[in-house]
């Protein structure tokens, strides 16, 4: 499977983690901080290999908040979960981290989740503000992300806190956001 780069504004989003990594002191704090930011580019990039290869072999996912969900528990789960997201662009995201919090059993990070959904997607979920079901729309919802981390330096899986419903921001033109959303929904996309 050939996987793409991270288009410069994905990882512009995300750079409070990368620096933090890269200031951090204390080798295991950083240790951990570079294993989130791998598992983030790696899902972004849609790289399934190098994204399993930071979790432990049975991880569990949950999500809390508004979008309480079990989400995918097990390595054949979560890899579907994830190829799923590929296949649906979900994966090509930014999240614009507001904080990092490290530790040694865990790194939290907090902020902004954006996406480029279908109308059609986010009318079928009833979300306000959609009015034309044939645009792409930017969409985001602030959250908390628990990264609990093994002794063996593993990713758990991931405890997602959702603040709000998703919102949809506004159309997207054709060529805004290209790193958003599927590949072929933006043809500035290389």
């Amino acid at each position: 499977m050939t996987t793409a780069s991270v288009h410069p504004m994905a990882a512009a989003s995300w750079r409070l983690l990368t620096e933090a990594a890269a200031t951090e002191p204390d080798p295991r704090l950083r240790a951990n901080l570079e294993l989130v930011a791998r598992h983030v580019d790696a899902e972004v990039r849609g790289d399934l290999d190098a994204l399993m290869a930071t979790l432990v072999d049975d991880p569990v996912y949950h999500y809390w908040g508004a979008t309480t969900s079990p989400g995918p528990s097990g390595s054949a789960a979560v890899r579907a979960y994830y190829q799923e997201s590929v296949k649906l662009g979900r994966n090509r995201l930014e999240y614009a981290i507001e904080r990092v919090v490290p530790g040694p059993s865990a790194v939290v990070t907090e902020g902004v989740f954006r996406h480029a959904y279908s109308g059609e997607v986010l009318s079928s979920r009833g979300v306000r503000g959609v009015t034309d079901q044939g645009a792409w729309y930017l969409v985001e919802y602030r959250s908390v992300v628990v990264w609990p981390i093994s002794d063996g330096g593993l990713l758990l899986g991931e405890e997602v806190y959702v603040g709000e419903p998703i919102r949809a921001v506004r159309p997207l033109a054709d060529d805004e956001a290209p790193h958003l959303g599927p590949v072929e929904r933006c043809r500035a996309e290389a």
